[in-house]
């Protein structure tokens, strides 16, 4: 069955939603404001409240496709079936991050920086980020060969997450305002001249030498 032709008030939502990623891509979501929304996506003041009641609002709706795709992309990496056993599989959840991160910047830049001044965005990041812990939590159980998680594992879950969060927020080099595109991140940051391939195996060495039962040396291509 095709899809759904969208509508003219759909194209315009989703036009303000990629306009305001385009701004938050060029100078934070903080100091972004509804003028520069509507001037980037060539809308009225009239039309963004047509849609969106503020800023806020926005990233409301910007927050709940974020959180589609990244339940999607868990899904892919980490089905039902799918256990913790060696560097491979270490690697495969990094890179996952690292892309939803560098894909996805302007969004992540969003949420995080109105969690900073919004108990309701401060409570979103959280719950995103528990859905990590707890995911990692049950990896690190496995790779240890526990019968069950304890705190340590908790804790060692929560220590990978944390980390690779902030690893990426700094080092992954921005290609575009939102899911696509190729716009610089604001003040410099991260422009560090990072390559992927090496920060992901930089990530995946730190993480295997913590959780791997049996080191990270062999055929997983972790020396």
């Amino acid at each position: 069955m095709p899809d759904a032709v969208p509508t003219k008030g759909q194209r315009s939502a989703a036009e303000l939603k990629a306009a305001a990623l385009r701004v938050i891509a060029r100078q934070g979501y903080l100091a972004a404001k509804v003028a520069e929304i509507t001037a980037e996506a060539g809308k009225s003041a009239g039309v963004f409240y047509r849609y969106f009641t503020d800023k806020e609002d926005l990233l409301r709706s910007v927050a709940d496709d974020f959180t589609t795709t990244l339940r999607e992309r868990i899904a892919e990496t980490s089905g039902h079936a799918h256990t913790l056993d060696g560097a491979d599989d270490i690697r495969r959840h990094v890179r996952v991050y690292w892309e939803l991160c560098r894909d996805h910047h302007a969004e992540m830049t969003g949420i995080f920086e109105a969690a900073l001044v919004s108990a309701e965005f401060a409570g979103y990041w959280e719950r995103v980020r528990d859905r990590q812990v707890e995911i990692w939590t049950d990896h690190v159980a496995e790779a240890r060969r526990l019968p069950a998680p304890d705190r340590e594992t908790e804790l060692t879950a929560l220590a990978i997450v944390a980390m690779v969060e902030r690893f990426c927020q700094i080092a992954v080099p921005v290609r575009g305002g939102g899911g696509s595109g190729g716009v610089a991140r604001p003040g410099g940051r991260g422009a560090i001249g990072v390559d992927e391939d090496a920060a992901v195996e930089a990530l995946t060495r730190l993480i295997a030498r913590g959780v791997l039962v049996d080191g990270v040396d062999g055929e997983d291509g972790v020396d």
